[in-house]
């Protein structure tokens, strides 16, 4: 019995993706010239995504090979190997005294941020160690003594304004006690002293202060 009118629609249609396979198998010719345009297209992505590249390095021209710091870096900490890594970075955005070489077991004498380019400025000659290390450049250390119970708890990187404690005869209608050296930075600290840095004119006043009356120390806030 041939089949009606109504069986032929009902017979599923074939798929254009089968078709298209179908097409490809017997025709070798159009598979191959398919695979052609592909190529050309993926190569023309490629070019136009290096041509990108090349503008992007020629926009920001040379690159130098520069050290940054991989954490927060305090005042007084010697660098080790972890502390910072190398990168590529625009000649033209660096400053100028980047560091290149290795700064492993150079001293940090001024914070040094996660992330940030360190410089020489930053970073006390590779000569010094410890509070030498850390001094602000023509800056003198000068300690003072740490009291229980009078001393804040001070750390290094703290500011500190020097204060001297007149004895009442000396004052006369003076204020008790006046700052010898405000917002010092500190660069040391032990149980038995805090060392703050001041500059040449400021030390001997300070240690003048030390043998005539009491001295403390006061925590400078922000701003």
């Amino acid at each position: 019995m041939a089949p009606s009118p109504s069986d032929h629609r009902a017979l599923p249609r074939p798929r254009p993706r089968l078709r298209l396979g179908l097409a490809l198998r017997r025709r070798p010719a159009l598979r191959w010239a398919l695979t052609a345009l592909v190529a050309l297209a993926v190569a023309a992505v490629v070019a136009s995504v290096v041509s990108g590249a090349d503008e992007a390095r020629a926009a920001w021209g040379a690159t130098r090979s520069v050290v940054v710091a991989t954490r927060d870096l305090g005042v007084g900490h010697e660098l080790e190997a972890d502390d910072t890594r190398r990168t590529e970075l625009p000649d033209r955005v660096l400053p100028d005294d980047a560091v290149r070489r290795s700064p492993t077991g150079r001293v940090v004498h001024s914070p040094i941020f996660e992330g940030e380019v360190l410089v020489d400025g930053r970073l006390a000659p590779p000569e010094l160690r410890g509070v030498a290390a850390a001094l602000p450049t023509g800056t003198r250390a000068v300690a003072i003594p740490a009291e229980a119970g009078t001393t804040p708890d001070i750390e290094v990187g703290h500011r500190v304004d020097v204060i001297v404690a007149l004895p009442p005869d000396d004052t006369g209608a003076g204020p008790p006690g006046i700052v010898v050296a405000a917002g010092a930075p500190v660069v040391a600290v032990t149980e038995q002293a805090v060392t703050v840095a001041v500059d040449p004119d400021t030390a001997p006043r300070i240690a003048v202060a030390l043998a005539q009356g009491a001295v403390t120390l006061a925590i400078v806030g922000p701003g």
